[in-house]
């Protein structure tokens, strides 16, 4: 199952008759004004995708699937919070999505309560506002998108992010190792990563080490090649064919996502029998093809921005060529010897004559749910073709391979 099959028959797959897309679009649009996560015929939840993959996917939940969601991410907090030497009781902050349709903040606000309050202090908000908002909260637990990691980290080395929480959960977006180092050498605490889909709980964070155990108690999750083949352990898959057996309300089955799984060849050392996976890196639609058998995945732009302390993030988009990269980097960086690298890695994939360029910018545009799209192939150019959904450009930037900031 496709996502463009379940969209086109979203009312014949769904199980209650009272459910209509046409009633939830109208939810989902209500509760967007709102910033309210309101049931939807007084029992259900509904969310939806970001589209990366080119449309937008819209998903109900009943009670049982939508609690099964909820304990899926906290067994695996609750789990590495037991171990961690800090105390992790207390409130719980999140830095996602403001509008309650995408289920990092819809999930929140159902089940944030006395005992756990949780703080919500959106990424669409001005930084000194989402800072301030974490030092009021004083989070013994920080729920973050990955791409926020190493801005808030900044904010904290510079003494203006003060808090102390006992761990740090990176959600919604790929981790990258940098990113995770540099949160551990910050609040010396864990970093947990687990994988929650809108379509299903998916994963949970393991408590030993980098990666998440596949929540097989209540979904299946097959990882695949493009001809829908197992992949073998070890080895990273095209996509995944996820089951989702905790919400009947909508039984999806075989239902193809993109992301790219590995899983490990060897058991892991937390014991847990369910399978584990290697943190997700990509996704099928971020790979950049070039034509004539010539792919970059993102670690090829990844494995050499992410090197760079000063860039705390940016965005590739993909051209006939080569890519454009916007970083932000609040201190002295070498345009050109990024410009260097990129290109000498695209060279050795196969690419002939590569031509990338690289400017420090002040802002990256995230979309609605307010994730950051790193990666953009040139055949979703057209989505971001519009200069105001673009970066705003530095104004200091002036034909100059190094830029200075205060």
């Amino acid at each position: 199952m496709t996502k463009h099959d379940l969209m086109n028959h979203w009312d014949e797959i769904v199980t209650d008759p009272r459910c209509a897309l046409a009633a939830a679009e109208a939810h989902l649009t209500k509760a967007s004004h709102t910033c309210s996560d309101a049931y939807f015929i007084d029992e259900y939840h509904v969310v939806a995708s970001g589209g990366s993959s080119g449309r937008r996917g819209v998903f109900v939940f009943d009670w049982h699937g939508w609690a099964a969601q909820y304990a899926a991410i906290m067994r695996g907090l609750v789990s590495v919070a037991e171990r961690s030497s800090s105390n992790a009781s207390g409130s719980f902050a999140v830095v996602a999505a403001r509008i309650p349709t995408h289920m990092s903040s819809a999930i929140t606000q159902t089940f944030s309560n006395r005992t756990r309050p949780i703080v919500q202090a959106p990424v669409t908000l001005p930084l000194p506002e989402i800072v301030a908002r974490l030092n009021r909260a004083r989070p013994a637990i920080l729920s973050v998108y990955a791409s926020m990691l190493p801005i808030l980290c900044e904010e904290a080395q510079a003494g203006r992010l003060q808090i102390s929480p006992a761990l740090v959960w990176s959600t919604s977006e790929v981790l990258l190792p940098e990113a995770r180092e540099l949160a551990e050498a910050t609040w010396r605490v864990p970093v947990v990563n687990a994988w929650i889909a809108s379509e299903g709980p998916g994963a949970i964070a393991c408590h030993i080490a980098p990666g998440f155990h596949i929540a097989e108690d209540l979904n299946i999750i097959e990882p695949v090649d493009e001809d829908l083949n197992p992949a073998p352990c070890g080895e990273r898959s095209a996509k995944i064919l996820l089951t989702n057996f905790s919400n009947k309300l909508m039984p999806l089955i075989r239902y193809e996502i993109t992301d790219q799984f590995q899983l490990a060849a060897e058991s892991c050392a937390c014991g847990s029998a369910y399978f584990k996976v290697q943190d997700v890196q990509g996704r099928a639609e971020e790979v950049f093809d070039y034509g004539g058998g010539v792919r970059a995945h993102p670690h090829i732009f990844g494995s050499v921005l992410g090197r760079e302390p000063s860039i705390t993030a940016y965005q590739v988009r993909q051209t006939a060529n080569g890519a454009e990269v916007d970083v932000i980097a609040p201190s002295v960086i070498c345009l050109d010897r990024i410009r260097f690298a990129l290109e000498k890695s695209l060279t050795q994939v196969g690419l002939k004559g590569p031509h990338v360029t690289v400017r420090c910018v002040d802002v990256i545009q995230r979309q609605a749910s307010g994730k950051l799209k790193r990666y953009i192939p040139l055949n979703l150019h057209k989505d971001w073709s519009n200069e105001s959904t673009r970066a705003r450009r530095c104004d200091r930037m002036q034909n100059s391979d190094h830029l200075t900031r205060p």
